[in-house]
């Protein structure tokens, strides 16, 4: 224990004896840390808060009803939605339109996102914090900002891709529909004067009252079974294909099933029945029912299948499910409507040959013109729903407008070279005098080679500093022994 505290006080020694030296090269960190600040450009950093709000399916709800459940769903729809906002489509429109051109190059993608941006969710929240840095307070908030509008436009692009799918095939559609339509009452009209034909019998009236409603449930069928067709198609572009090979269960299969048995029914009442008639109620009724069940359905199927808790993954494959079940319901009405028109059809071949090409013509032109005012109808609706489509993130927070900058700051580097200063200078002095191996006391000898010390040379030097001493200052005792010699 001796040794150590006398190893101590030497270390404490040494430290003492070159304190000049460790304050030389503290003061020379701290040099080097004010030349770095007034070298370094300053960084201002801009931050904003957006909410991701967790999608309230069937499986989130049953969640949310287990003590202690895990936080996991969150943190991965957070991290979906910060990968989304990191991505090129919404990053690099930000760099185009913040940084400048350098040496006929643009600022290189990965070093601005890892320089640049930074997301972090909020423990326990629904918030993500959105942090931005740049050279200038204004860009900083400027490129924030275009990062936000930039995010949620691209989340509303990837939610509006069906419906855009949908839009744009119900366009193209009605066009052709147009001119189907124009085609049809162009030869009816033909036909008409070619015959002479100023109004139909009564019986060609009958039949075709009769008629009317079988085509009108063609035409609806047709446009519904294509607008199904288009919109499995848009999803199927967009799911992977583990997403698109996802089969239905057998729940959702015999909900299927029991929905084209009830469109058989109601089409069977067709030409029978009007609208208000108890049977045509009772069977809508039915179908209404069996159609809510079967969406329940499809949300409990796609939230338990879908590859993550995305809620525009989710909503992709409960849209494959829902279209899947509209065109097997659409086949299987479209088989009902075919016994009927084939009965419809005997009934007009025992007609006169003229009077059986006017209705063949008539018909023509009132089911293009009945798909042509759905496909409108279908078009005005899918437009609704384009514009309609919300995202499950809003905006809590605006980005700030920094007033100080956040790197580099002064107090702390300077601070932190005149500790590292100090310290390393203390180790580096510390470390030369117990490196240096010289000897230096007789103490020293002794202790080394163990041998008694017979005499000392005095430095010369050392000695003549102290005699010089004694003259300069002499003690007491020396004034008088100087004097006694005179």
């Amino acid at each position: 224990m001796e040794e150590n505290k006398i190893y101590l006080r030497e270390l404490f020694a040494i430290v003492v004896q070159n304190l000049r030296k460790i304050l030389l090269i503290a003061l020379a960190f701290v040099g080097f840390a004010i030349l770095y600040l007034v070298i370094a450009s300053p960084i201002y950093e801009s931050e904003s808060l957006i909410r991701i709000k967790q999608p309230q399916g069937i499986a989130t709800s049953l969640l949310e009803v287990v003590p202690g459940r895990s936080e996991g769903p969150t943190n991965q729809l957070m991290s979906t939605y910060a990968e989304i906002l990191k991505s090129r489509s919404v990053i690099e429109p930000v760099i185009a339109a913040t940084e400048e051109i350098e040496s006929g190059k643009n600022v290189s993608y990965e070093n601005y996102l890892k320089e640049r941006v930074m997301t972090s969710p909020l423990k326990n929240t629904e918030i993500m914090k959105v942090t931005f840095y740049a050279n200038t307070p204004e860009v900083a908030k400027k490129a924030n900002e275009l990062v936000i509008a930039g995010f949620l436009n691209r989340l509303n692009e990837l939610s509006r891709t069906e419906q855009k799918m949908t839009k744009e095939f119900i366009a193209d559609r009605l066009s052709e529909a147009q001119k189907d339509l124009s085609s049809a009452e162009t030869a009816l009209q033909e036909f008409k004067e070619k015959n002479k034909i100023i109004e139909p019998t009564e019986s060609t009236k009958a039949i075709g009252a009769r008629v009317a409603w079988i085509d009108q449930g063609i035409a609806e069928n047709k446009v519904n079974l294509a607008t199904a067709k288009a919109r499995l198609a848009a999803i199927n572009a967009q799911l992977d294909a583990s997403g698109q090979g996802i089969s239905d269960s057998s729940t959702i299969k015999l909900y299927n099933q029991k929905l084209a048995e009830l469109e058989m029914t109601k089409a069977s009442y067709m030409g029978k029945f009007t609208e208000k008639h108890p049977k045509v109620i009772e069977v809508n009724t039915e179908i209404q029912n069996t159609r809510n069940q079967l969406q329940a359905e499809i949300n409990k199927v796609a939230s338990l299948q879908a590859a993550s808790d995305n809620a525009v993954q989710q909503n992709l494959i409960a849209g494959k499910f829902q279209s899947e079940a509209e065109i097997a319901v659409a086949n299987a009405k479209a088989n009902a409507i075919s016994a009927l028109e084939n009965t419809n059809g005997k009934a007009i071949e025992a007609m006169p040959g003229v009077e059986q090409s006017y209705l063949r013509l008539a018909r023509n032109a009132n089911v293009a013109q009945e798909i042509y005012v759905m496909l409108a109808k279908r078009l005005e609706e899918a437009k609704v729903a384009e514009a309609m489509v919300s995202t499950e993130v809003q905006v809590v927070d605006n980005p700030t407008l920094p007033k100080e900058p956040v790197q580099p700051r002064k107090i702390l580097t300077i601070s932190l070279a005149l500790l590292m200063g100090l310290i390393l200078g203390s180790v580096y002095t510390v470390s030369s005098a117990l490196l240096n191996r010289t000897i230096r006391t007789k103490e020293e000898v002794e202790s080394f080679l163990g041998l008694p010390v017979l005499g000392t040379v005095p430095d010369a030097l050392s000695l003549n500093k102290a005699n010089a001493d004694i003259n300069n200052n002499p003690s007491i005792l020396e004034k008088l022994r100087r004097v006694m010699e005179k």
